[in-house]
């Protein structure tokens, strides 16, 4: 019979049932409990298990926060494929597994905010669809946590998103071991500078020009002059709109709504400056996790930032 860890996915074959009862898994190095893989799965469970390296890097999945709800999970089996710049229009089912008993079953809300992703015509090359989640309502509960503790800051959750996975360069992962000590950040910006950051792997500052063009300008609001790329360690500072303006999206259905989009982004500690919000907040508290007075970082280091998700709302 097959299994698969329930927390890395790695198979375990064995003649004995491993129900309700944990055992020791070699890739987390510690007890877990592991879940049976039915007949039809266990050729791909078995391709996973031979590809897999106990000593690889692995993603952080946020399942401790949501545990449950887990069946909204992702199961674990696309591979990553090498990032092409191709800009053919690809359709949904590209960037979505079709789904069985055992696979992810995107929401009515998932499907919706994909339908504006894909109208950004990004490579779908680019997307490691094993890391799509989606944070809203129904698929990540209101009991569970609002953030977690990565690379020893806080990571606030993104309610409200949906991401879809980004290709990282898993070799500077592992020599920057990012996933363990970069911690988490977000970085608001029009459609058009975050496809340049995505096919590019370059964050852009005031000055530079987008892939169409466009010279990006320090936004209304800020301190002028001031030539760094910023992030925060919270979405409520990011995804507001003087960082990620809401633009007009008219859905297959027909149906008007409007659309913001952030990157979520790994960010190596050290590199960045902490000030207070500079949007002209004043009293609002903007972040019930994080003060006003911490909530954005700054950087001229843009090295020190990897961007590993499109995070997409969409709303009436």
């Amino acid at each position: 019979m097959l299994y698969k860890c329930t927390i890395c996915k790695t198979s375990k074959s064995t003649s004995q049932p491993l129900l309700n009862s944990t055992v020791f898994c070699e890739t987390c190095k510690c007890s877990r409990k592991f879940s049976y893989v039915a007949s039809d799965d266990a050729p791909s469970a078995a391709v996973a298990k031979s590809g897999s390296s106990s000593t690889a890097p692995r993603r952080p999945f946020e399942l401790a926060a949501s545990r449950p709800h887990r069946k909204s999970e992702p199961q674990l089996r696309d591979r990553s494929r090498p990032p092409a710049l191709d800009r053919r229009k690809h359709s949904e089912a590209d960037l979505v597994r079709p789904p069985s008993s055992a696979t992810f079953r995107p929401c009515a809300y998932f499907t919706l905010c994909l339908q504006y992703m894909l109208t950004l015509e990004i490579a779908k090359g680019l997307f490691n669809r094993q890391y799509n989640r989606c944070y809203c309502a129904n698929c990540y509960s209101t009991t569970s946590r609002d953030f977690l503790i990565e690379g020893g800051s806080k990571y606030v959750i993104p309610r409200g998103w949906v991401r879809f996975g980004l290709v990282v360069d898993e070799a500077q992962a592992a020599v920057e071991n990012i996933w363990n000590k970069w911690v988490v950040s977000y970085h608001g910006t029009k459609p058009e500078a975050a496809r340049s950051i995505i096919e590019h792997h370059q964050f852009l500052i005031p000055g530079d020009q987008t892939i169409s063009g466009d010279k990006i300008r320090i936004p209304n609001g800020h301190i002028p002059d001031k030539y760094e790329v910023y992030t925060s360690p919270t979405i409520a500072y990011s995804g507001c709109d003087v960082y990620s303006r809401a633009v007009p999206f008219q859905a297959p259905s027909g149906k008007s709504y409007q659309a913001k989009i952030v990157l979520q982004c790994r960010q190596q500690p050290q590199t960045y400056k902490i000030q207070a919000e500079t949007i002209g907040a004043g009293t609002r508290r903007i972040c019930s996790i994080i003060p006003n007075s911490e909530i954005e970082y700054f950087t001229v280091m843009r090295a020190s930032i990897v961007p590993y998700g499109l995070l997409v709302r969409v709303f009436e």
